[in-house]
């Protein structure tokens, strides 16, 4: 099961960056977050191999659709010069999200998914989905906002704001 996500990111993220260059990159991220995020269902059903394997797949399908788009609207965005702090600010969350991951992920296996006892692992993967899930509406909800700033691309000299125009800074 492990080597599934490598063999499958090699294979389709060339060939999906290829495919979509000229799809939107939002439009790309916001695909592949609702699917790795649905990836997680496969594990509160059932918590058999064929559901580890579903979900490991669903997850590397959606992690190559979104991972390289995710630069690609990054230097889209980025103002002249100052790419390489995009890149880093963008790049922020993976690092952030870490600690407290690690953290949660030992918090749950201990309570539900304990050594001797009682294991409750699909609500310990209902927990980690509900976690998932906000990414991918959050996606939507500010769609409106991020495709702006998709428009504005980095040449941009105004931003449409209330039918006013006002000076980018």
């Amino acid at each position: 099961i492990y080597s599934i996500n490598p063999a499958i990111i090699m294979v389709l993220v060339p060939i999906v960056s290829a495919a979509t260059t000229k799809v939107d990159p939002l439009l790309m991220i916001s695909r592949g977050s609702c699917i790795s995020a649905f990836s997680v269902c496969f594990l509160v059903v059932s918590t058999s191999v064929q559901s580890c394997i579903l979900f490991v797949i669903f997850l590397s399908i959606g992690e190559a659709l979104w991972s390289p788009r995710l630069y690609d609207y990054t230097m889209k965005v980025a103002k002249e010069g100052r790419e390489g702090t995009y890149m880093a600010l963008a790049s922020a969350p993976l690092f952030l999200a870490k600690l407290p991951v690690g953290m949660m992920s030992g918090f749950l296996l201990e309570k539900y998914c304990p050594e001797e006892g009682p294991r409750d692992s699909k609500f310990m993967w209902l927990i980690i989905g509900l976690t998932t899930a906000p990414s991918p509406i959050l996606l939507r909800i500010f769609w409106k906002y991020l495709s702006k700033q998709n428009d504005l691309g980095r040449h941009a000299t105004t931003l449409p704001i209330n039918n006013h125009k006002s000076n980018v800074i």
